[in-house]
């Protein structure tokens, strides 16, 4: 199988053609390859730079996202990449290099978390493609999964320096399956002895948090999080040989894909899900919210497989290389009708789920997903998990919270510590319109600060198409710059 998950693709479950897999495979084998050994010159923009010059912003209100609630506008000011005050009227004395943002009807949102990011180079993208079009959205933080080890911790100290352009990398090294097929970019971990020396040895090498894969069984990931429990590391899990209930009781930090509820895998993911009964799963919300575990959903793919037809329409495709675009395409063209509807059931399940779980007071996190399947687009992605979240009965601060509050907490940052504030590093982005009334002005994006410096989310996109060798996207995004 290409797909890591293998109980959750926008591939068809059960009955997807040999000539499916074929034109999948000649698109996506480079992207395990490359990924597996990324190259040491993956195109990190080397350049010593200074530290960025100040911004003074004025005439935006402030979204809260702890409160829920907007501050009133006011005037930001920004030096050496942290917010140094937040004040009625600008501070006297401003720097004769201080770059102005005078705003009007717009919003300050603290950046956005994909907490399940693919930021690896491939056989057709630089790793500037993953990390660009997440800025290019309002993405400021990445949890960066399944890297080479060495090489993603010392891209998170590149991004930390400014000597690339990119997100906060939140790293953890090579993915720990068992059972993993060859050529692939998982650590193959035949028991829990083998796999807690990988924990070991990403914990020395100065990972952010271990991910484990969907054929790790419980006793494994029970050692792991063993290995782990007198560190701050955490460990991340996906379902399958594992089923969520037993993930629960193993001690994981997060869940990410919602699989095999409360089973684990036998057969296909969808009817592991439809078989569950209500009971069951408000055992599993009652477990989950105890255990303090965050989901990471990543609604956006399931929606894919429960109207391929409405997704190969989507324009956040066109943000791909033109063969992966049309690979994927091809794939929700031949996706069976009895298959959609089994996926609309699921899909419909797991919505009332995740509003369940959040009104019991569980946390939720956005995440994209893109080394499962190739869709949703970096960026966009956690824009769409918020739309999903929302759709889903969620409020749209919750979805929010969601993608910015939980996120940074699920890294291990208290809440003091998130969002737009004095002494907090100075990652957020501005936007045209309410997003607490209508989140999908989370799109109408005309700025973007990463550690300071302010970004231009079109130029951001044209600096896309380079890092691709394939010409890749030419989407804009909705900005009113």
């Amino acid at each position: 199988m290409l797909c890591p998950n293998r109980g959750f693709s926008i591939l068809p479950p059960a009955r997807t053609t040999r000539r499916v897999v074929a034109l999948v495979a000649s698109v996506f084998i480079g992207t395990a390859i490359a990924a597996q050994s990324p190259p040491a010159g993956a195109r990190p923009q080397a350049r010593a730079l200074p530290g960025p010059p100040p911004v003074l912003i004025t005439g935006a209100r402030i979204l809260d996202v702890v409160t829920g609630e907007y501050l009133a506008a006011g005037a930001v000011l920004i030096e050496k990449g942290r917010i140094k005050s937040i004040t009625a009227e600008p501070p006297p004395n401003i720097p004769d290099t201080v770059t102005r943002l005078t705003l009007k009807d717009a919003t300050l949102v603290p950046g956005l978390v994909d907490a399940h990011a693919w930021a690896a180079p491939t056989s057709d993208l630089d790793v500037d493609y993953f990390y660009l079009l997440s800025l290019a959205h309002g993405v400021t933080t990445n949890r960066a999964i399944n890297v080479r080890t060495t090489w993603g911790v010392a891209q998170r100290g590149r991004s930390a320096s400014g000597v690339i352009d990119a997100p906060v990398l939140s790293t953890s090294g090579r993915g720990i399956d068992q059972a993993a097929s060859p050529g692939r970019w998982l650590f193959d971990a035949p028991d829990a002895a083998s796999a807690t020396e990988e924990v070991a040895r990403q914990k020395a090498a100065g990972v952010d948090w271990i991910a484990g894969y969907d054929s790790v069984a419980p006793e494994v990931y029970r050692a792991m999080a063993l290995a782990l429990r007198r560190s701050t590391i955490r460990l991340s899990a996906q379902p399958g040989a594992s089923s969520m209930s037993d993930l629960a009781a193993a001690g994981v930090s997060s869940i990410e894909t919602l699989a095999f509820p409360t089973q684990a895998r036998k057969g296909p993911a969808d009817d592991a899900w439809l078989a569950a009964s209500a009971k069951e799963l408000a055992t599993l919300t009652t477990s989950l919210v105890r255990t303090k575990i965050t989901l990471v959903p990543m609604l956006a793919a399931a929606r894919a497989r429960a109207y391929p037809k409405e997704t190969a329409k989507d324009a956040s495709l066109e943000l791909l290389p033109e063969a992966r675009r049309k690979a994927i395409v091809d794939m929700l063209a031949k996706v069976p009708p009895a298959d959609v509807a089994r996926a609309r059931k699921v899909w419909t399940s797991q919505l009332a789920f995740v509003r369940r779980f959040v009104r019991a007071g569980g946390r939720v996190a956005t995440g994209s997903g893109f080394e499962m399947s190739g869709y949703p687009a970096p960026g966009i992605a956690v824009q769409q998990e918020i739309a999903a979240l929302v759709e889903a009965g969620v409020t749209p601060i919750q979805a929010i919270r969601a993608a910015t509050l939980n996120g940074a907490l699920l890294l291990g940052l208290t809440a003091a510590k998130v969002g737009i504030k004095p002494g907090v590093e100075a990652n957020l982005f501005v936007v045209q319109g309410d997003p607490l009334k209508n989140t999908a002005d989370l799109a109408r994006i005309s700025s973007v600060i990463r550690g300071g410096r302010v970004f231009d989310p079109k130029e951001l996109l044209a600096r896309g198409r380079v890092a691709s060798r394939e010409h890749p996207p030419v989407l804009a995004s909705r900005s009113t710059k």
